[in-house]
């Protein structure tokens, strides 16, 4: 299963803008069952993991170049420049049960809204109630829900991306 959440946060990552990164880490820090084990329909019970991604890029190649002062950003003793993001996964406890596919949301401002806006749930950073997995309609029909952090200026507790500094001369580059 991991090898396919990694798989699948390069593809996202790839298909969303014209630049080539690669995955270096999977980071769960917590992983747990949802509603104590509540089947959704015949996907069966939930589960959610979170945690961070670490990503690399080559500031060299070509498909890079859009990317504003990336030259000028820190790098590893490869040479690549290294960032990561949060992650969030509501997916069936048994992968088999599940029907296949990935919904995927980069949230607005670090938020979560799938959940209200498809299955009718309460608004929620981390849902544990019932409310806040509302009507559980992409979840009956086996869908794996994945949220991941973009934006590197959202307050703390919220998806994020964490991005190194560009510098020029040492000076750390703003605006």
């Amino acid at each position: 299963m991991l090898r396919h959440l990694t798989f699948a946060l390069v593809a996202i990552f790839s298909c969303s803008l014209d630049a080539a990164a690669s995955v270096t880490r999977l980071r769960i820090e917590r992983r747990e069952i949802v509603l104590n084990g509540k089947p959704f329909g015949a996907a069966g019970p939930y589960e959610k993991l979170s945690g961070k991604v670490d990503f690399a890029l080559d500031p060299a190649l070509p498909q890079n170049r859009g990317i504003v002062d990336l030259t000028l950003a820190p790098k590893n003793a490869q040479g690549l420049v290294e960032f990561s993001a949060d992650f969030y996964l509501l997916k069936p406890v048994d992968p088999a049960r599940g029907n296949g596919r990935l919904f995927y949301e980069a949230g607005n401002r670090g938020t979560k809204r799938i959940l209200p806006v498809f299955q009718d749930a309460t608004n929620s950073a981390d849902p544990a109630t019932e409310a806040e997995f509302g009507n559980g309609a992409l979840m009956r029909q086996g869908f794996t829900l994945l949220w991941m952090g973009w934006q590197w200026d959202v307050p703390e507790g919220r998806m994020r991306m964490e991005i190194p500094i560009a510098t020029n001369n040492g000076q750390p580059i703003t605006g």
